[in-house]
């Protein structure tokens, strides 16, 4: 469990990064950007009223999707929001899993879904 939490977040922030690394690669007009969640909601609504696409990171075991959040503890952490849930899941340095209740999401102009 320990090595899975560590791995997404290493990914996640990864993944987060080549987003902005690769927009401006291509020099395509992509708004990549930190929005935060209000009112208890998901990352997916935050994007969709902020009139903003959701950048998704992967899917749980019940293939529900993931999407990529920071909230803050002691430090910034990169994590992810489940569907229909209302905290960032973020692994820390010992292992054990932060679940934010003040977070902010990813969200872009355009639609970018998952690696497989």
């Amino acid at each position: 469990m320990l090595n899975s939490h560590k791995k997404l977040s290493v990914g996640v922030l990864l993944g987060a990064m080549t987003l902005g690394i690769s927009s401006i690669a291509h020099a395509e007009s992509m708004y990549v950007g930190w929005y935060m969640a209000e009112k208890l909601e998901d990352c997916m609504t935050t994007c969709k009223t902020s009139d903003m696409h959701v950048v998704m990171s992967s899917t749980d075991h019940k293939n529900k999707p993931l999407s990529i959040c920071a909230t803050k503890g002691r430090l910034w952490l990169v994590g992810h929001n489940r569907w229909k849930e209302n905290t960032c899941a973020a692994a820390t340095v010992n292992g054990k899993v932060f679940h934010g209740k003040r977070y902010f999401c990813l969200c872009t102009t355009h639609g970018i879904q998952p690696l497989n």
